[in-house]
Formats: structure tokens, sequence, C-alpha cells
């Protein structure tokens, strides 16, 4: 990770970006960075968050298990996420666990001062709760797709919204995230290259220029 004061990494958060250099520095005063190595466990499900989290580096994978065990993916997410808002803002268990696919760093903020924080600073208030109805909506949105799509649809799209992260997600990854097989996802892969849609890349597969 580059070498960035808590400050500059805040101000290039989406959520902070419009605020002013004051408030930036009310919030560096409660936040904390930690560096964390692959395979790192972040938080485990039913646990209760006294920080909110900022992933500042990497790729956190967020997944439950099902009652047999195995692990279900609920997504991957990279730099500058803000990972399991709802449940910290609320003081109730985080519904998921997540873990470090890569060497990676996060920034906690202590959720007890953040929120006396946002009754001074309403620029705050308001990027959190912008942060939370994007979320909402891109969830919405996602299982509309996944309804409505189809196997090679879903495959496009996720590498035209996912151009970096696709790049540093293993076939299996990205096919449990889309809800298919391997199997299912290696056989649509092969007909999209075929098709001029993917090209191979140095660690996975691409959107093709001309596809």
């Amino acid at each position: 990770m580059e070498n960035k004061s808590i400050k500059t990494i805040l101000s290039e958060v989406k959520m902070f970006s419009s605020l002013e250099e004051d408030e930036l520095q009310s919030l560096e005063k409660i936040s904390h960075i930690y560096q964390y190595k692959e395979g790192s466990t972040l938080f485990v499900e039913g646990e209760i968050s006294d920080s909110l989290m900022i992933l500042v580096d990497g790729v956190v994978s967020i997944f439950k298990h099902d009652n047999k065990g195995n692990e279900i993916v609920i997504g991957y997410f990279k730099r500058y996420a803000l990972l399991a808002e709802h449940a910290t803002l609320r003081h109730t268990s985080l519904p998921s666990s997540a873990s470090f696919k890569t060497d990676g760093a996060i920034i906690k903020i202590d959720i007890n001062t953040f929120e006396e924080l946002l009754l001074t600073h309403p620029k705050i208030s308001y990027a959190i709760i912008q942060s939370i109805l994007e979320k909402v909506e891109l969830l919405q949105q996602n299982i509309h797709f996944n309804i409505a799509s189809t196997a090679i649809e879903k495959i496009l799209q996720f590498y035209e919204r996912n151009p970096s992260l696709s790049l540093d997600l293993k076939q299996y990854e990205i096919a449990s995230l889309l809800s298919m097989t391997a199997e299912t996802f290696s056989r649509n892969v092969s007909k999209l290259v075929k098709a001029g849609k993917l090209v191979k890349a140095a660690t996975g597969f691409k959107l093709s220029k001309n596809g």
C-alpha cells in the first residue's frame, strides 16, 4: 500500500470526498489503519463490530455458511469499500464473515465516537446515507439481473463491471459468486472466448476490446 496519511486516504473515499479539511481531520483523529495478510479473518458472522470498516487495500471476500457447512460467497470487495456498515451502525450481529483474499489494509473508525461526529457534521451523515442507498439499489439490480439473465449474460456483466477484480479471483471463485458451477462457468467462458467477447489475460480473462 502506498505511504499515505489516513486523512489523505479518507479524502479519496467517495463517501468522504466532499468533506472539508476540518471534517477530515475530525475523522482522522478517531481512525486507525490495520494491515492484514492473505487468508486473514477480518470478522466472523455473529460478532458485533465496534468500528466502521473501510477497505483501503487488497481484496476481501464476504461469505456465509449453509446448514451443511458449505461456504457461500456473497461478494468480493476492493478499495475503497465500506464493509458491514448496516450492522455496525445498528450495533447488531454481523450477518456474514469476511477474510482477505490478498494482503491488504483496513481503516477502522470507532463507531461510538463516529456516531457523535454524525450529530455535528451533517455532510458525513449524508455521505453514510448515500452509501447505504447505493448498496440497496445495487442489490435490487443484482436480484433482477440474476433472475432474468442467462449464464452468458451474467459472465459478461461480471467482467464488464469488475475488470480489475476479475484478474484477482480464481475462476471457481467467480463461478461461485455468479451462482453457477465451475463447469458451467468454464463452458460458457470458452464460448465467449471463441466468439471474441473475452480474451485470455495473464491471470484470467478480460473483455475483448473488439467484443
